[in-house]
This record gives C-alpha cells, sequence and structure tokens, in this order.
C-alpha cells in the first residue's frame, strides 16, 4: 500500500474529520484551530497549509512546486483536514491510475502523489471542477503558522533519505548535492505526470467507481 496506507487507516477513525499531518511538521495552536475553523465551514473539501496548482508547460509535466493560496486543485498531505468517507473513494478510483502509472511507471516509494491524486478524487466525490473550470474547491491556508521540524533533528544530511530528495543550499562541487537535486527532479516529473494522468482519467469517467 505504501504512502497510501495513510487512506486505509483513515477509514477506520472514529471521528468524521481527519487530520494528516507528516511526522517533521510543527505547528502553533492558532494554527489547528484557524485551520478547524475553516474547514468547519464547508467540509465537503480537504483544507490544508500546502497547496498545489498545476502548470501548464512546467519542465516538470506540470508540477509546481510553489505553494498556493486559498482555492487550490492539490492540498499536500503534510498538514490537511478531510472527512473520513472520502478516504475510501481514493481506492475506489485507485485502479484508474494503479497498474500503468503507479506500480509500472512509479517513482520512490510505492504510491508516492498520494496526495495529488486524493485531491483530485475529492474533486471528482464532491463534483468539483468536472468541467474543467478555474475555480477549485480545495483551500489552502499559506499564512499559518506552520513550519518543518529543524534540521538537526534529522540523523541524516543532504535529504539523502527524503522522498522529493531535500537541497540545502548550492553546491556545484558535492555529487551528493547533485544526487539530490536529480533525486528532487525526477520526483517532481513523476508528480506531475500521474497528475495530468489521474485528472484526465477522472475527468473522462463516466461510470460509477469500481467497487471492491
Amino acid at each position: 500500500m505504501g504512502l497510501s496506507l495513510r487512506f486505509y487507516f483513515c477509514q477506520i477513525a472514529q471521528n468524521n474529520w481527519v487530520l494528516h499531518l507528516d511526522d517533521d511538521m510543527e505547528f502553533t495552536t492558532e494554527a489547528m484551530n484557524d485551520l478547524i475553523a475553516e474547514y468547519g465551514r464547508n467540509p465537503k473539501r480537504i483544507v490544508g497549509r500546502f497547496g498545489r496548482n498545476f502548470k501548464e508547460g512546467n519542465s516538470f509535466n506540470g508540477y509546481n512546486s510553489v505553494d498556493t493560496h486559498k482555492n487550490s486543485e492539490v492540498i499536500l498531505t503534510k498538514l490537511m483536514l478531510m472527512e473520513r468517507d472520502t478516504c475510501s473513494a481514493f481506492f475506489d478510483y485507485a485502479h484508474l491510475v494503479w497498474a500503468d502509472t503507479v506500480l509500472q511507471n512509479g517513482d520512490g516509494p510505492l504510491w508516492n502523489g498520494e496526495d495529488i491524486f486524493m485531491s483530485l478524487v475529492a474533486n471528482q466525490v464532491y463534483d468539483k471542477n468536472r468541467d474543467g473550470s478555474s475555480q477549485f474547491n480545495n483551500y489552502a491556508m499559506d499564512w499559518l503558522d506552520v513550519w518543518e521540524a529543524d534540521k538537526s533533528l534529522k540523523d541524516y544530511g543532504n535529504g539523502k533519505l527524503d522522498i522529493s530528495g531535500g537541497l540545502e543550499g548550492v553546491r556545484f562541487w558535492s555529487w551528493r548535492w547533485w544526487h539530490s537535486l536529480t533525486r528532487r527532479n525526477r520526483h517532481y516529473s513523476y508528480r506531475g505526470h500521474l497528475w495530468q494522468v489521474a485528472r484526465d482519467r477522472l475527468k473522462r469517467l463516466s461510470v460509477t467507481p469500481r467497487q471492491s
């Protein structure tokens, strides 16, 4: 199941709202209160701190790593709040990209890009953006006081174990830096490819999701 494991266990949560949080994220109490309050205004969406929008013509198959503001197509699982039942929809639609995209051509851990697919599925479930409109339903609160834990707490350097290939400044003389840069670019390109494939297939879907 790889990174999709978070959505598997999300289905058995006791609460109707489920918070997804990476283990290196830190935040203030006020940030969490604001996140919950905003989500409560409309739970039929995904709300989080870090958002992404697809950028046509971008060198990474359309993937853009710039944080978005408010209405966004995708919310990252670094910190996001969603309905428990929507987690089940992830697996209802997973067959659309599983064999040829995730399994055969995936990059990094299994189901890398699970946050992209979950957000696109949420749009499908809530019947948003099927007409290709630019007004997205998911919501990025980029002003929240949220940050990554200090890198000194990690027992490795230069992002060598990070999924996206973390970078620490520009170090042209270091082969480790080049290796990390290559991994990051490959990671971004795959996420862009998954985004394109998933969005296209969800848009063309004319039947109900396959039941397990």
